[in-house]
């Protein structure tokens, strides 16, 4: 049977029950098939790792003298960003290639000897049930065949997907709070730009505050500057023409009344609550935080206190004032002057910086 024949067997079957039935239907003949052969004693079972202080991880692929891959099996439906830690650990001791994560149906690859957190390694998620079969056979056979693995080539092409994964990232998150600094700060390029398209088409030139007035009005959930943010009526242009300074006009701040009562994250449900916060958007806000911290520690912190808004304000200070409110077991406080919407953009934004899609997050509105 070959490898797409088996995973079209295990996609039209149940779930398996447990752990050991998902190792010995799913995960075995999955290895078969990329050319590990236990009869060779290239799959060892229940593997000694870690050394004295270590324990057992399920499945070792053996090398000629060491493993080069160690998977850790869970049952069908379990939360596998709690076990994270202790398989990289477990594989960085061992010094392992590649290590995975598995519940069978769901393959979390990680490459333990980079740098960063533990999700800033793992370069691949597989999905037996949801995935192309074609693309599930491409991947399995790059990362976990037998020959891919003794190569090196395995490591190989998931360092290159890591820096690509990696790059695309960081790219994702900072552009659009480029395009928002650039909107919300009239960026001079881009309104000259504006202006010369308008000149091109019209053969009127607009000043630069119309330019930026323009871009100013059409965002949500920003308060304009009054310096540029005005209506430029004909007696502004009147007044202008005559060299006087311009008027300026202030706008109502732009209320979000959609109000979040819980969310999902990683499987969980959580309920959202205003009682001990300034919104619900802050409770929420202050939730995944928590749960953000119990898996990254530290570099969760450190990343808080070292990120800014486009105004300049720290997401987390050691200062506290009635804008902030202090992060349980930390000497940390978070700044919480926001309304709802910008509590939920901060929140996916924490959460991609930690290296977490930001549609992990499911946010149920009532």
């Amino acid at each position: 049977m070959s490898l797409q024949q088996t995973l079209e067997t295990i996609r039209s079957a149940p779930d398996p029950r447990d752990e050991e039935n998902a190792k010995f239907q799913i995960i075995a003949p999955i290895l078969g098939n990329l050319g590990w052969n236990p009869a060779r004693q290239e799959i060892l079972y229940e593997y000694g790792v870690g050394g004295k202080e270590g324990g057992w991880v399920d499945i070792a692929l053996m090398g000629p003298q060491h493993p080069v891959a160690l998977i850790e099996a869970k049952r069908p439906g379990t939360n596998l960003v709690q076990h994270v830690d202790q398989m990289l650990r477990y594989a960085f001791y061992e010094g392992v290639d590649i290590c995975v994560l598995t519940t069978g149906l769901e393959w979390w690859l990680y490459l333990p000897r980079e740098d960063g957190p533990p999700t800033e390694r793992r370069f691949a998620a597989l999905h037996v049930r949801e995935y192309p079969i074609d693309q599930l056979t491409d991947e399995f056979v790059t990362f976990l065949a037998r020959e891919s693995l003794l190569s090196g080539q395995a490591r190989k092409r998931a360092k290159q997907v890591l820096q690509a994964r990696r790059h695309a990232d960081k790219i994702n998150a900072e552009l659009p709070l480029l395009w928002k600094s650039m909107l919300t700060e009239p960026d001079s390029d881009l309104i000259e730009l504006v202006r010369q398209r308008m000149h091109e088409k019209i053969d009127l030139r607009p000043n630069r505050d119309q330019v930026a007035a323009v871009f100013l009005s059409s965002l949500p959930h920003v308060v304009p500057s009054s310096s540029v943010h005005r209506d430029m009526s004909c007696k502004d242009i009147n007044e202008q023409d005559a060299g006087l300074p311009p008027r300026t006009r202030s706008f109502p701040t732009r209320k979000y009344s959609k109000a979040p009562i819980g969310f999902r994250l990683w499987g969980k449900h959580y309920t959202v609550s205003s009682e001990e916060a300034d919104s619900p958007g802050i409770d929420l806000l202050m939730q995944v935080i928590e749960i953000l911290h119990q898996l990254h520690g530290s570099s969760l912190l450190e990343r808080l206190l070292d990120t800014q808004s486009s105004t300049g304000v720290p997401y987390a200070s050691y200062n506290i004032n009635d804008r902030h409110k202090k992060m349980r077991d930390t000497d940390i406080y978070l700044y919480i002057y926001l309304n709802n919407a910008q509590a939920i953009d901060r929140t996916k934004r924490i959460m991609t910086i930690m290296g977490h899609p930001s549609s992990e997050l499911e946010i149920l509105y009532g």
